[in-house]
């Protein structure tokens, strides 16, 4: 589904993928994604995320498509909305007092000066290593046609991704809830 924020932003909006399958990675992917099949009780959160960012880019890679870059404020961004559907025990793209992708983007000053732009957010939380791990949760996304539009946009440039321990259907220290953060901006 598609939303349009703002009076010049787009955010292609996809509900998370929690049942997702697991089947054995590729070469590329092992020699390049860290313990990106590992529960997340055993990885640090920076491990979760470069693990995550390492196989959307290799989605990206095998579909001609340019890896994302870093964001910093889209990080921010990610984070603190992973961290609050935990604590708000919610797995929504809506967050405290109803902000919106485009609003938290906003207040993370990535589109401060910038008046066209273009947004994605794909969600998903699970436990352990089959629902959990980075690799479930990227395959989760790209089975999912939405979360794969979202990742395979040639004109998404940047990323943050953003996790938080636990997951909004309880606390759980193998489980994780990611927010991947996505966009591009033009002056």
């Amino acid at each position: 589904m598609t939303v349009s924020f703002g009076k010049s932003g787009i955010i292609a909006v996809a509900m998370a993928v929690l049942a997702l399958a697991l089947a054995p990675p590729g070469d590329a992917a092992a020699q390049r994604c860290g313990r990106f099949a590992a529960a997340p009780g055993t990885l640090t959160d920076h491990q979760l995320r470069t693990s995550v960012l390492c196989l959307v880019n290799l989605a990206r890679e095998r579909n001609g498509i340019a890896p994302l870059r870093y964001s910093a404020a889209l990080r921010r961004s990610a984070t603190a909305h992973s961290k609050n559907m935990v604590r708000m025990s919610s797995l929504s793209h809506y967050g405290p007092g109803g902000s919106t992708p485009t609003t938290r983007i906003a207040r993370s000053g990535y589109l401060a000066s910038f008046e066209t732009y273009r947004l994605a957010e794909n969600i998903g939380a699970g436990q352990g290593p089959g629902y959990g791990s980075p690799l479930a949760i990227t395959r989760g996304w790209l089975r999912s046609a939405g979360h794969r539009r979202n990742i395979l946009d040639r004109g998404l440039h940047d990323f943050g991704v953003g996790i938080a321990r636990g997951n909004p259907f309880g606390a759980d220290g193998n489980a994780a809830t990611y927010t991947l953060d996505l966009g591009a901006r033009h002056r």
